[in-house]
This record gives C-alpha cells, structure tokens and sequence, in this order.
C-alpha cells in the first residue's frame, strides 16, 4: 500500500485522537520527505526513529490498524540501525512540522541535507528522487550535504567506494555545473 502525504496527515490525525498524552513522532525516510516536500509522491512505509513517546504513539496505531479496512499501514520504528547513516550532529538540526504536527503529536524530521546524506547510503530509484525533492527545497545547503557526506562515510555500512560512486552520481545530476574533488572521499582504513 502507499501512503500519499494527504494520508499521512490523516493518519496522525487519528492517531492523535488515540492518544491521551503529548508524543513526539520522529519520521525518517520517505515519510519525512512527504512532510518536507509539497510535491513529494508517496511512500510504502512510516520510517520512525525511537523516541520517548513512541511506544504510546505505537500503541494508538494499533488500535487504528484494528479498526482499519483493508491493510494495516506499516509504521517501522526499527530505523535505530539506519542512524549510522546521518551525520553526527544531525538531532542537533531536527526539524518540527507545524503543518504535520497535531494537538498531541509533534512530527519532526531530519533537515533536507541530512535526510539526503541518508538517503545516498541506500539510493534505489526512489531515493533519487527523494533527494531530487529535496535540493529543490529552498536554502537546501550543496555544502551541508557534501561535508554531510563525508562525515558519515567512514563509518557507512557497505562498501565505500558503492557510496562514493552513488553520491557522485548524484550529485552530477543535482549540479552538473559544479564539480566535486574525489580526493575528499580518500577515508583511512582502520
């Protein structure tokens, strides 16, 4: 089943009047990119980093996936792993969705730049495009995203020289104009 961004909000919008208390909903992955990007398409899951509240939050969704027709909408809050693939400091840029965000959910996102950061380390066509979104974003930072990169890349899962080639890729597509000096992406072996 895919999610459009009209269902996603719809989707908070029930899980807010299952829920007795204020949580924060920490979206990753093309969930995120739905709340980043008007023109964003759709997404076959709820990637959702771990927070305080989530466990209420997961049980709300519960109760709205029983009294669903049809199938269950897939809420992964397993993305812990995947944190290895954002910069360092990437909780520190976090973003809060007012339009996304309900009377008792707080949506937040990872900002444009690091989102993409994330998004290289997998790069199906999908993600491509999801990036493509969001460099179109105003104030999306080409330089974030590269040192951004370059932050994460030592210690990415996978073959590095995958994710180099994949981020080059990308990047030519985002800014054919500007070059990018590969010796940047020399990472020490330990």
């Amino acid at each position: 089943m895919l999610i459009t961004r009209a269902e996603l909000k719809r989707f908070l919008e029930k899980a807010d009047r299952n829920l007795r208390e204020p949580v924060d909903f920490l979206l990753v992955g093309g969930a995120a990119v739905l709340v980043l990007c008007p023109q964003g398409t759709a997404t076959r899951d709820i990637d959702a980093m771990p927070t305080e509240g989530l466990p209420l939050l997961m049980e709300a969704i519960g109760r709205i996936n029983q009294s669903r027709r049809g199938a269950p909408l897939d809420v992964n809050t397993r993305c812990d792993p995947y944190e290895v693939h954002f910069p360092e400091e990437w909780r520190e840029h976090l973003l809060l969705s007012m339009e996304f965000s309900t009377e008792r959910i707080r949506v937040f996102t990872p900002c444009p730049e690091d989102l993409a950061v994330a998004k290289i380390f997998r790069l199906h066509a999908k993600d491509a495009d999801d990036i493509m979104l969001l460099s179109e974003l105003p104030g999306f930072d080409r330089k974030r995203f590269l040192c951004g990169f370059i932050d994460v890349l030592p210690g990415a899962i996978g073959d590095r020289s995958w994710h180099v080639q994949s981020f080059l890729m990308v990047h030519r597509r985002l800014y054919p104009d500007i070059p990018v000096d590969e010796t940047l992406f020399h990472v020490k072996q330990s």
